[in-house]
């Protein structure tokens, strides 16, 4: 770092942080970031308020090591994300700050100044507060909690909306969290604001590792943030997760910040590359043996839920294009059955549902497999490496009286071949289940 007096009533910084600037600003701008790192040496932080816009305040207390505590009020006056802040400090001494963010092609260039109101109100803070090296300091902060933290980015072979739902379901998160050769006996993930993560995941040698946290932000389906903790507390890590369609494909970033890291959570930090890595990888299997498709409905809710659920009204539009319904016994109710015959091309084809979760008008949860006519689990006729049994998610949602409905497909206790076989029949699923949609339209706008 290079710190030199620029003007007689000046104190200015420069440093190169091996970080991409978004990154670098947000330590600037999240008070989540800002309470971990802001201050000299054995300085703490409480943050009261951090409103980063023009006319913005941040009030916090610096608790010194002595036990005196300094109050700050500053009062931002220039935020021209991610290249530049400025503001008052207005709680005395009093400040003028100008920081500037410079990219440097995956490192950023900090360079920070606070221009006093005259020369010796400059010297009394050098000479009182110990400002350089307190500046000094503070810098170096950052850099060691940037150097410890991790960014990864990551091209998945999927619609952002699956991949942003893979985190948000806790029944996905349950399949591909953690490195390989772990499961999670536990998963409780509430993707909402404040809600609440336990995750004990078991290690190849039933090793069980707890991991609580909690959401902070949930934005539909760009960004997730949450806080996790490992290791009894020695580690802390703020994580963002951002989504952005690229075609369609997903380009997926995760920041982990340590904010925290004893000495008893060295493995653990030693380990976070790599353990992200091989998480990423079992992510990426997860998705491409997950179908997704949507259609909004130009009906209520209420309305495509009695002709996704009544048997009546099943027989008139089930099925892809071309198909009728010969034959349907409906048993709704958790644990019952729904078993059905489809006439397509001639032939008789047999399937039944198995329901597991119903919660009107909003989701259907089910195993869905082909069948014979006496209700037995069968092979797909036309494909015998197909799963023999599938896992179908049917949700529905409501906006403007208009329906939107979602089916998730997974294949169920598949092996390897079976889940091959699914994975590279999604162009046909798709196929199949826009037909089956143009049905149910055609039907709705009829019987509307």
């Amino acid at each position: 770092m290079a710190v030199a007096n620029t003007a007689q009533n000046e104190i200015a910084a420069t440093r190169v942080f091996d970080a991409p600037r978004e990154l670098v600003w947000r330590m600037w701008t999240d008070p989540r970031h800002v309470v971990h790192w802001w201050g000299p040496n054995g300085f703490t932080n409480t943050i009261h308020e951090m409103d980063v816009r023009p006319g913005g305040t941040w009030r916090f207390i610096m608790h010194g090591p002595d036990g005196t505590d300094y109050q700050n009020k500053v009062v931002y006056k220039e935020v021209v994300k991610p290249s530049r802040l400025s503001y008052t400090h207005v709680s005395g001494p009093v400040f003028d700050a100008f920081i500037d963010f410079v990219d440097l092609g995956g490192k950023t260039e900090v360079s920070m100044r606070m221009v006093f109101e005259s020369a010796e109100l400059r010297n009394r803070v050098v000479e009182q507060f110990g400002a350089i090296e307190g500046l000094n300091q503070t810098m170096s902060h950052l850099t060691e909690m940037l150097e410890r933290s991790l960014v990864m980015t990551r091209t998945f072979d999927a619609p952002r909306a699956l991949v942003f739902r893979a985190w948000t379901d806790p029944s996905h998160v349950a399949q591909w969290w953690g490195p390989r050769g772990f499961t999670n006996p536990r998963c409780e993930w509430e993707a909402r604001p404040g809600g609440k993560i336990h995750i004990d995941m078991r290690g190849p040698d039933g090793t069980i590792y707890p991991m609580p946290g909690q959401f902070h932000e949930v934005v539909a389906p760009e960004r997730l943030v949450f806080s996790s903790s490992a290791v009894d507390g020695a580690l802390e890590v703020i994580n963002t997760i951002t989504f952005a369609e690229a075609g369609e494909q997903t380009k997926m970033t995760v920041e982990a910040i340590v904010v925290k890291a004893t000495a008893d959570a060295k493995f653990a930090l030693d380990g976070m590359r790599e353990g992200w890595a091989q998480t990423l990888e079992r992510l990426a299997d997860d998705v491409a043996h997950t179908f997704l498709i949507s259609r909004t409905f130009d009906a209520p809710r209420d309305m495509v839920w009695a002709a996704w659920t009544e048997t009546d009204q099943l027989m008139r539009w089930f099925g892809p294009k071309g198909s009728t319904m010969t034959h349907a016994k409906n048993d709704l109710r958790p644990g019952g059955v729904f078993h059905y015959a489809l006439r397509f091309a001639g032939i008789d084809l047999w399937g039944k549902w198995v329901y597991r979760e119903i919660v009107p008008p909003e989701r259907l949860v089910l195993v869905s497999s082909f069948s014979d006519a006496d209700g037995n689990v069968t092979t797909h006729p036309m494909s015998p490496t197909w799963p023999r049994e599938t896992l179908s998610t049917t949700t529905l949602t409501e906006e403007g009286g208009k329906t939107t409905v979602t089916i998730e497909w997974r294949p169920l206790d598949a092996t390897e071949e079976q889940r091959k076989t699914f994975a590279e029949g999604k162009s046909s699923m798709n196929q199949g289940w826009s037909g089956t949609f143009d049905q149910l339209d055609e039907y709705l706008a009829r019987t509307a």
